[in-house]
């Protein structure tokens, strides 16, 4: 891991504005909206593991019963055939009357009028193959929640990047229409001057003025620009639209990028959270598999019970029992379901390992894609700084002499024309450049996040 930092060195961010936009970063992976319904969905998930890990413990159950009843059948006990016969057979032997002969049958009914039954019922599973792969499904799907969540922090943080220099980038350009701007209103008191003075003509009074309308139509395009991008950094960390974003020591310094995309292709199927997350899932399919075939198998359980029954509420030891038992469930035949199931569960792994091959496609392309746009953002930021300095140069030879009447006025718009575009220009490769460089980070996995 630590070679990739060695083979791609990225931009060198002054201290103090490293500090803001890590602040920013920060504050969006703490308050925005959007990852936190992420991280409820993983938490959700940590509970129903917990509900399937206490699957394996006891279950204990305080059951009452209270029955009254009446009516139903009857029961009829022949204790006076049985009996009177033996006692005048008694009687006779001993010659005396000592045994009743008159004992009446017995009638009762079937149902007690009352009735109740208070106890402790106890389950405690021993062999579930059920049971066991539930918990190991939950266990990775519980992964994938949390690696999906990974995922959006990661692809938050780049946003957040992009979105820091998008706005740094309108902000600048908003301070170079600010300077075109004078310039532009200088040129049109040189124009008046030049034209009370006879040395122009009226015309190019009206040049300047147009160039002035058209600067200050940049500058509200600017602004609505600036607006956006703050407005849009702001949402990105949950805070209030109109929020102000921090500028200061706005200064860069530039290193140049080693190494080549394969490496970088090597860290991000490593890293990426997005192929953690499939990883995780062929794992749950897996475990979703075992627990299709478990139905195959017995399931064992322990009972015991200790409780008190009798008409009355009374808890002696007269009334108590106990009663434990072994108990086996197995499933000899359920209409072919439990096979169809099985079925379903491999289809559903085969489906994820192609999601999986295709996954790891594109985030190579995707690495591929940011390496290259950074090697030409990075080309630009140097093409385009010398056609400021190029453009600035040319551009104080021409007003010089355009002050002096010794210049055409078109020859002096072109060439402010040329140096508030070539500003632009290099504002916005500068920037971009930051920007490529997060979405190089995004899509190699360069940066380690820290979530809890």
């Amino acid at each position: 891991m630590k070679s990739i930092f060695y083979l791609f060195i990225l931009t060198l961010i002054l201290p103090a504005q490293e500090k803001i936009l890590d602040t920013y970063v920060k504050t969006a992976l703490e308050s925005n909206l959007a990852l936190k319904q992420k991280q409820f969905s993983y938490e959700k998930s940590l509970a129903s593991l917990s509900e399937a890990r206490g699957m394996f413990f006891p279950s204990v159950n305080l059951e009452a019963r209270y029955t009254q009843a009446g009516g139903g059948r009857q029961i009829d006990i022949p204790v006076g055939d049985l009996v009177n016969p033996v006692y005048r057979a008694l009687n006779q032997i001993t010659g005396t009357n000592s045994f009743p002969t008159d004992i009446p049958n017995q009638t009762t009914d079937f149902l007690r009028e009352k009735e109740h039954e208070t106890k402790l019922h106890i389950i405690q599973p021993v062999f579930n193959p059920a049971i066991y792969y539930n918990y190991k499904a939950k266990a990775d799907l519980t992964e994938v929640y949390k690696a999906e969540r990974d995922a959006f922090a990661r692809n938050l943080t780049a946003e957040v990047k992009t979105a820091y220099f998008n706005y740094l980038k309108t902000v600048e350009i908003k301070k170079l229409l600010v300077s075109a701007e004078e310039l532009v209103k200088e040129n049109l008191r040189v124009s008046e001057s030049l034209f009370k003075n006879g040395k122009v003509t009226k015309d190019a009074v009206y040049k300047a003025e147009a160039e002035l309308s058209k600067i200050n139509q940049q500058q509200s395009e600017s602004e609505k620009n600036s607006n956006l991008a703050k407005a849009y950094l702001n949402f990105l960390m949950n805070r209030d639209l109109e929020s102000e974003i921090l500028t200061e020591n706005n200064s860069y310094e530039e290193e140049q990028i080693v190494g080549e995309f394969e490496q970088l292709e090597k860290n991000a199927v490593l890293n990426r959270e997005e192929l953690s997350a499939i990883n995780m899932a062929i794992q749950a399919s897996d475990n979703g598999i075992g627990a299709a075939k478990s139905s195959y198998y017995p399931a064992i359980s322990l009972a015991f019970d200790y409780g008190f029954q009798g008409e009355e509420y009374k808890f002696t030891d007269k009334d108590d029992y106990w009663m434990a038992s072994v108990v086996m469930q197995w499933n000899i035949f359920r209409g072919l379901s439990d096979k169809a199931k099985s079925e379903q569960s491999k289809i559903s792994k085969m489906e994820i390992e192609t999601q999986k091959e295709e996954a790891e496609n594109k985030i190579k392309l995707q690495v591929r894609e940011a390496y290259y746009n950074l090697k030409v953002a990075k080309e630009a930021v140097t093409t385009t700084s010398k056609r400021q300095r190029s453009s600035e140069l040319s551009f104080k030879i021409i007003e010089q002499k355009y002050s002096e009447g010794m210049s055409p006025q078109i020859e002096y718009m072109d060439a402010r024309n040329t140096l508030t575009q070539s500003q632009i220009e290099a504002t916005v490769a500068k920037y971009d450049y930051r920007i490529k460089t997060a979405q190089l980070e995004y899509a190699a996995a360069i940066l380690k996040l820290e979530l809890d």
